[in-house]
C-alpha cells in the first residue's frame, strides 16, 4: 500500500513538473454533488465496465477508463451523470464558463461553480501517458463544446 502510494505522489509530481501547468485556485462558492465517501453511488453489481462514455442525451463528451480513490469507472460515471445533470438543469451553460481548477492538487473540470470531475493519475495513465491536466483541458473542451447541443436553445450565452 505504501508502495502505491509513493507511486501514486511522484506520478503526480512527474507530471506536474513535466506539463508546468499553472496551478489554479478551487472554485469559490462550488456545488459538489455526490463528492463525499458516504454518498458512493450504486451502480449494478454485474455491471464492471473497463471504460465508461460519459454523454447526455446521445452526445458523447469523454471517456472515463480508471478506477480513482476507491471508485470503479461505473461509480463515477454516475456521479458524473447527476452532475451534468444538475449542471444543465442549473447551471451556467454559456461554454466559457467551463473551467479547469485545482481541488486537493487535481485538475478538475467545472461548469461554473458545478464540479463536474477530477483528473486522476490513473486516468492519464489509461488514457495513454498524457498529462492530468491537459486530460483535463481536453475534456473540459469536449463539454464546452458540447454544451450547445444539449441546453435549452434560450439558456444558452450567444
Amino acid at each position: 500500500m505504501r508502495r502505491i502510494m509513493f507511486f501514486a505522489v511522484a506520478s503526480l509530481l512527474v507530471c506536474a513538473t513535466l506539463c508546468g501547468g499553472t496551478a489554479f485556485a478551487q472554485v469559490e462558492d462550488e456545488v459538489v454533488i455526490l463528492g463525499i465517501d458516504f454518498e458512493k453511488p450504486v451502480v449494478d453489481a454485474k455491471y464492471v465496465a473497463d471504460e465508461v462514455e460519459i454523454g447526455v442525451g446521445g452526445v458523447k463528451m469523454f471517456r472515463i477508463r480508471a478506477s480513482a480513490v476507491g471508485y470503479s469507472p461505473a461509480e463515477r460515471a454516475r456521479i458524473v451523470d447527476a452532475r451534468l445533470v444538475h449542471a444543465l438543469s442549473y447551471g451556467s451553460l454559456d461554454p466559457a464558463d467551463v473551467q479547469v481548477a485545482s481541488v486537493r492538487g487535481l485538475p478538475t473540470v467545472y461548469v461554473g461553480n458545478i464540479r463536474i470531475v477530477s483528473v486522476y493519475p490513473s486516468d492519464a495513465e489509461a488514457a495513454g501517458g498524457i498529462c492530468s491536466q491537459k486530460l483535463a483541458g481536453v475534456w473540459a473542451s469536449s463539454l464546452a463544446c458540447c454544451l450547445r447541443s444539449l441546453a435549452p436553445y434560450a439558456r444558452v450565452a450567444e
